[in-house]
């Protein structure tokens, strides 16, 4: 993690112009171990011994990882008081966004291995206004660190006009659901009460509205099509207590 006083120039700037505020924290890319550093360039040498095409094919791939190329290790996300900064992990150029106009997708996936469980990966895609968008992965050192802090962000810059537009008959649209003052609505189920709401909870990766009375899900949806699912839980938890 780097600190403000490291902030450089180029980010300066566009923190700057976009008005993103203080830094409230910054990531760097997640190198590999020396034990499998070791066994990459173990596998490198022996393929471009044997086989140069793929000896070069497999180098190249290698050249994602930070441990191999400097212009990867050299990426950050920045996170600021109303926004972000992110290099994307493929690719080149910065992308700059505000929390108050983001639409946040996540998608969090822990691989199980013969009964074991294996290793997660973290998907967060950022959308902006127009075609600016962001996607930020565990290729950034902290997922579980950053991930919440963006859709506590959200919730905080988005969280009062998204329940006052809700109060004054306006509907609010995350996706897979629409809240407004009347209930909780999708394209395939149509439209639940509020009074008919026991809660809305995240079990296995699914975004379940629960009935009140019932046992099984009114709507499931995957947590991966409900944008801003923080902000979603937190309106609907305080419309459905209302």
């Amino acid at each position: 993690m780097t600190t403000a006083n490291t902030l450089p120039p180029e980010a300066r700037e566009l923190a700057a112009h976009h008005h993103l505020g203080p830094l409230q924290g910054a990531f760097t890319p997640k190198p590999i171990g020396k034990g499998l550093v070791a066994l990459h360039l173990f596998a490198t040498v022996n393929l471009l011994a044997m086989f140069v095409i793929p000896g070069l094919l497999y180098y190249w791939w290698l050249r994602r990882l930070p441990n191999f190329n400097r212009k990867q290790a050299a990426k950050r996300l920045y996170l600021f008081e109303h926004g972000l900064i992110v290099h994307p992990q493929f690719g080149d150029g910065v992308i700059a966004l505000r929390w108050e106009s983001v639409r946040l997708y996540q998608n969090i996936i822990q691989t199980i291995i013969n009964g074991v469980p294996g290793p997660t990966t973290y998907t967060y895609s950022a959308v902006g206004p127009g075609r600016t968008s962001a996607t930020i992965t565990e290729f950034y050192d902290g997922p579980q660190t950053w991930g919440p802090w963006m859709q506590g962000a959200v919730v905080r810059t988005q969280g009062q006009a998204a329940l006052e537009a809700v109060l004054e008959g306006r509907t609010v649209n995350f996706g897979s659901f629409t809240l407004s003052r009347a209930g909780v609505s999708t394209h395939a189920k149509g439209q639940l009460p509020w009074s008919h709401v026991q809660e809305c909870r995240v079990t296995a990766g699914r975004v379940h509205v629960m009935r009140t009375g019932a046992s099984s899900p009114w709507s499931s949806d995957a947590v991966g099509s409900v944008a801003n699912l923080h902000l979603f839980l937190t309106l609907a938890a305080n419309l459905a207590a209302e």
